[in-house]
């Protein structure tokens, strides 16, 4: 499996998290203003977008301009480029801050990533999966953990390494009962029947 890192030009990670970040043999896409607080830590390997957020465009660099006026984010276009560039495990930082329905867009790129064949996962002061199927998560105990569905309704099977048992419910968008969950092991799990689901682990 080709493993990737996409950079959004959300609020900027801590550095304490990007210096945990382990970018050695990952290919790495960074989006526009992204580049400011990435190039301290490493180099990507393609810098994307339409440019009117980075403060300086490198030379050194490989470049792919769009226009201001284009029909995708830059975050959807990085993942695209992760996925032309034949990664199949990619892990998204800066997908928080700024404005609400930006941040929701990058949300939404986890279900890109899936229609895509790609394994997605939001990195930050939250870690936020995807899932349709079965997941499995490597946790901390007495961790918060929230259950929300993506689809209008998802169905859990089971659950291991939670509080309260996940087995059986019906998650919609009006009842978020899988809110404020709290893991108990090392290792969560969560098994989808139907719908989808976003679950957020959070860090700190």
């Amino acid at each position: 499996m080709k493993k990737g890192l996409i950079f959004l030009n959300g609020d900027s990670p801590s550095d304490e998290l990007l210096k945990s970040i382990d970018f050695a043999d990952k290919y790495i896409v960074c989006a526009d203003g992204a580049y400011d607080y990435l190039k301290k830590f490493s180099k990507p390997n393609i810098l994307l977008g339409d440019f009117d957020s980075v403060k300086e465009v490198p030379s050194d660099i490989k470049t792919k301009r769009f226009p201001v006026d284009k029909d995708f984010t830059d975050g959807h276009l990085a993942v695209l480029e992760a996925h032309d560039a034949g990664v199949t495990e990619a892990e998204i930082y800066g997908a928080f801050g700024g404005r609400p329905d930006h941040e929701y867009a990058n949300f939404a790129l986890l279900a890109l990533c899936h229609s895509l064949g790609m394994n997605g996962v939001i990195r930050g002061a939250y870690d936020i999966y995807f899932s349709t199927d079965r997941l499995i998560a490597k946790v901390q105990k007495n961790m918060t953990v929230s259950i929300v569905p993506y689809s209008d309704t998802a169905h859990i099977i089971s659950s291991k390494g939670l509080k309260f048992c996940a087995s059986g419910l019906t998650l919609n968008k009006v009842h978020l009962i899988g809110m404020s969950n709290t893991a108990i092991a090392d290792e969560i799990e969560v098994e989808v029947g139907s719908g989808s689901v976003l679950i957020f682990v959070q860090r700190s």
